[in-house]
């Protein structure tokens, strides 16, 4: 394989010698021309001057003297023209979006020497296209009329109406953003390209400094770039070589051949190009399930090229990884084989894709959603914790933001003060309240200083430490100062320009800055691996290719450009469209390809939201119209599908000793919901009881079931509190009812206390005081429900019981415990009162079914309430015990009745209205339960019904 710069340093060292030195050679990018200086010397194998390297943007602004304009500087030029011609009162806010659309579209009309005059022109009659548009030919002026036709006679849509008001003053617009950006010495890439071309067109001078100029390896010429190199080539100083060798991009039904008939008739070369023999290309096509999978398919590949020896640099500089996608630039990194010393990546870094641009992301969204309570700053807790978890802050004082972390979580801190926040300099920088564009980049400016301040320290600190984080902390310092000039010059631009925008807007600006900007790797182009994207490939060959990201839609580029001209004007004044695109795309595979022996086809097979997992057209086409040989892989992982086996813990001495802590004396106790936790399953009583293992406490925003319960529970015991031992009437209770102060009282401290976790009490609002209304409905309706026992004694709120229950070897002793939410006397039964806010029954067959860990509908409040009944014991002679459940799910039902019931029939049930008739039945039960707890005989297995493992925190531990 000869490579096509080669062919051409060849040919011209053949014909100049030494002399050389005294052309220009313009390539597509400078890469391009270093690989070029790199074959010359070796053709000439001795030292000799090179000869001058450029690109075409070169050649053009050196023949302008303009300099290139400031994207952001001519967006904010361009708003103030705008509001002075069309009298609008849009904001620059409203106008960002647009305004980037309507500086692409001047550029494309300059690159392509579109008349603007003409095509801005509102076309009210049609007839005029014959006379004013006889310049183009009949497809062009088909395509304007189709557009306009459409416009009139003229219809109501408001669209129409809006797009009309602008296409009027958009000529405007353009002669005036040129002219004030000509007054300044200044101008975008279209502007200057065609005002070196008109010049060329009307004058003879042209001072170039060379004795020819050679253009190599360029394709799709814009027609600014067409008309120039025809002016040149009039002049006499300008050849061209055109890497059109490959029979599939000279096929006529190849998109690849758009621009290939054109530019060798117009522009033909002076010298012949040997003759080259084809090449051999082996091509394999590999589907991998997984973008970072084609990562590790790279090192797969590389490996086999390696064997076992290091590759020498010759290899290694034929050797190409293309990465049409740059975000799997730091997977294919870190997937090179050690074997590969040398790597040259020619991409740069997205400073986008920096752990420092998802941190300005996430300070956005807290200056955003600030709120003031009582006239002080508060920060959303959703806003708070991604800045806190990010590894930039929480590295820089690990035991303070965890402890913060921590706080937010165990105190459900929704907002939090800045004054909370800022533990350390760099938290109170950051956790500072901005409202105005005008600080706001003062803030960040402090922010990344101070953050800077921190790493810096940090690798300081840890110079002692392994090179790697040494390495990365160089890095990480790196991608802050970048952001820091950033930044800093988007700064001085807003202050020249003196518009007013939102903080949004200011940073949708920060953001297309950033989008643009590439950290680049320093590294040496001519050795070593090389890691490309598309663009960078153009006129370059390697004899082995690993292309990625073979996906339609990445590769080619499925990205429609967002213009302001429609698709028909466009393709009337000839300015470039997605077929246009298409063409590029095709080129570049197509020649990549050609001289290369091996080429490696990687593509994603996952198809999920917007992605199809389709591989790309140009491989359909080598299937099906070219019908090359492609050997198809498909790479899949061993995902094992048997089932995951059950899983138990065994009671062995170190368990048998945690449960231990039960017995008598010890510093645990068994309560009533633990019971029914190990009924629901073992395992689970095991994970939650025994080891104490917890979920992950969270902030939460709304009232969760047992919050909800528990806010009921209090605002009850705040009510009857002053009741205890005192006989209630009905009038008492109605009292209270209607007493909405009270009321309300008791439910704002109540959410204070349980949700909040605050002492201040404040006013319910939003979806809260929702809940607090829902919660005031079941407390009247319990009231009334009560009112219709009255007379009766209150005896208790919450009241803590223990006691101690001997096992069946009639020696060991466990610790009880429970709170019981209510005891009353009702006509001489005392009452023992569970409040459920869930649903359940308050029915059960059987004592037995109670203790039944295959029932999936056992009745687990009607345990609860028997084992507090239990552990109460008993009551004064002449007494009686009985327990209820107030269901709130059944409050307002007319069947509402708090006995509990057992079913003697099917369709028959008879109320518990005295507990020591089922006490020893139920203590035996129970015994039988507790014996299997503390029995080391009986493991923790895995529940018998799937019912108790929707919910269950543990599912993913045991996988059932």
């Amino acid at each position: 394989m000869t490579p096509f710069l080669y062919q051409v340093a060849s040919l011209f060292y053949q014909q100049y010698g030494a002399e050389v030195s005294k052309l220009a050679f313009v390539f597509p990018n400078r890469r391009t021309g270093l690989f070029f200086q790199k074959y010359l010397s070796e053709v000439a194998d001795k030292p000799l001057f090179s000869p001058t390297i450029l690109t075409i943007n070169d050649l053009f602004v050196q023949l302008s003297g303009k300099q290139a304009a400031d994207k952001i500087n001519m967006l904010f030029m361009l708003y103030d023209i705008y509001i002075r011609h069309s009298g609008s009162t849009e904001t620059f806010d409203e106008f960002l979006y647009w305004g980037e659309m309507l500086l692409n579209d001047f550029d494309d009309v300059d690159k392509y020497m579109a008349d603007a005059r003409m095509l801005f022109t509102n076309v009210t009659d049609l007839r005029e296209i014959e006379n004013d548009f006889s310049f183009l030919d009949e497809d062009q002026i088909a395509a304007i009329r189709t557009f306009w036709s459409s416009f009139y006679p003229k219809g109501d849509s408001p669209n129409q109406e809006e797009f009309l008001a602008v296409w009027k003053i958009l000529y405007t617009l353009y002669t005036d953003l040129r002219e004030a950006l000509a007054a300044e010495g200044r101008g975008y890439e279209g502007m200057i390209f065609r005002e070196v071309v008109e010049q060329m067109e009307q004058d003879d001078c042209c001072d170039l400094p060379y004795l020819k100029v050679v253009f190599v390896g360029l394709n799709a010429l814009s027609v600014a770039e067409e008309r120039f190199l025809m002016q040149l080539q009039k002049r006499g100083i300008a050849d061209f070589y055109w890497d059109y060798a490959s029979d599939k991009v000279t096929d006529r039904d190849n998109k690849a051949s758009y621009f290939v008939e054109r530019n060798l008739k117009n522009f033909p070369s002076q010298y012949p190009l040997p003759p080259e023999e084809k090449t051999e290309t082996q091509i394999e096509v590999i589907g991998i399930p997984s973008g970072i999978g084609q990562a590790k398919q790279v090192y797969t590949l590389l490996n086999e090229l390696c064997k076992e020896d290091e590759m020498s640099p010759e290899e290694a500089l034929r050797t190409a990884v293309i990465l049409p996608d740059e975000h799997l630039l730091i997977p294919v990194l870190n997937a090179i084989p050690e074997q590969i010393r040398r790597i040259n990546v020619t991409m740069g870094y997205p400073l986008a894709g920096t752990p420092v641009a998802s941190l300005m992301e996430y300070i956005l969204a807290l200056q955003k959603n600030v709120r003031y309570v009582d006239r002080q700053p508060v920060f959303y807790f959703r806003d708070v914790l991604p800045i806190l978890n990010h590894r930039y802050i929480s590295s820089t004082g690990p035991e303070t933001v965890n402890a913060l972390v921590k706080d937010i979580a165990e105190n459900n801190k929704i907002y939090i003060s800045a004054a909370d926040l800022g533990k350390t300099p760099l938290l109170s920088v950051l956790f500072l309240p901005v409202t105005d564009v005008n600080t706001f980049s003062d803030y960040l400016i402090n922010v990344l200083q101070e953050l800077n301040k921190v790493m810096h320290a940090l690798s300081s600190f840890g110079e002692e430490e392994e090179d790697a984080t040494q390495r990365t902390n160089d890095l990480e310092q790196e991608f802050i100062f970048h952001y820091f000039t950033t930044v800093n010059r988007m700064k001085e631009i807003m202050q020249d320009a003196g518009i007013e925008m939102k903080i949004d807007t200011y940073f949708r600006l920060l953001k297309r800055v950033t989008d643009t900007i590439t950290i680049p790797f320093r590294g040496e182009p001519l050795s070593g691996l090389q890691i490309m994207g598309v663009l960078e490939t153009r006129a370059l060959d390697f004899d082995r290719l690993i292309i990625l990201s073979m996906n339609e839609g990445i590769f080619p580029l499925r990205k429609a450009a967002n213009s302001f001209i429609p698709y028909n004007l466009r393709r009337g004044f000839g300015l470039p469209t997605y077929e246009h695109q298409d063409s590029v795309w095709a080129y570049h595979f197509y020649r990549l390809i050609y001289r290369a022996s091996h080429v490696s086809l990687l593509y994603d097979t996952r198809s999920n939201g917007l992605q199809t997992g389709e591989v790309s057209r140009f491989v359909h086409q080598l299937h099906y119209h070219y019908e090359e040989p492609l050997q198809n892989k498909l790479v899949v992982y061993n995902v094992s599908s048997a089932k995951t086996p059950a899983l138990q813990v065994r009671k062995t001495d170190e368990v048998m000793q945690r449960l231990e802590a039960f017995h008598k004396g010890g510093h645990r106790a068994i309560s009533a919901s633990a019971v029914n936790t190990y009924l629901d399953c073992p395992l689970k009583f095991y994970f939650s009881v025994v080891e104490g293992i917890q979920e992950e406490e969270e902030v939460s925003e709304t009232i969760e079931s047992n919050v909800f319960g528990s806010i009921l529970h209090k605002v009850m015991e705040e009510l009857y509190m002053p009741l205890c031992g005192k006989m209630v009437t009905a009038d008492l209770l109605k009292a209270i009812k209607k007493d909405t102060p009270v009321l309300t009282g008791a439910i704002a401290r109540a959410f204070a206390e349980i949700f909040f976790m605050s002492d201040v009490v404040r006013p319910l609002t939003g979806q809260n005081f929702l809940i607090g209304e829902m919660i005031r409905k079941y407390v009247e309706k319990i009231l009334e429900r009560d009112s219709k026992l009255t007379p009766f004694r209150y005896i208790e709120s919450e009241r803590k019981i223990n006691r101690l229950f001997t096992l069946g070897d009639g020696r060991t002793e466990i610790q009880l415990k429970g709170f019981i939410d209510r005891i009353d006397e009702v006509r001489d039964t005392v009452r023992i009162i569970d409040y459920k806010s869930g649903s359940g029954t308050s029915v059960f067959t059987s004592i037995e079914s109670l203790f039944d860990k295959e029932d999936k509908d056992r009745a687990k409040a009607v345990m609860q309430v028997f084992m507090y009944s239990w552990m109460l014991g008993d009551v004064p002679a002449g007494k009686t015990l009985q327990p209820g459940i107030y269901y709130m799910r059944t409050l307002f039902s007319d069947s509402f009745d708090a006995a509990v019931s057992r079913r003697v029939e099917r369709m028959k049930t008879e109320p518990v209205t005295d507990f020591s008739v089922y006490s020893a039945d139920f203590e035996a039960g129970l015994r039988r339960c507790l014996d299997e707890i503390f029995g080391q005989e009986t493991p923790f297995v895995q529940t018998m019904t799937e019912k108790a493992c929707a919910w269950c925190p543990f599912k993913d531990i045991c996988g059932k």
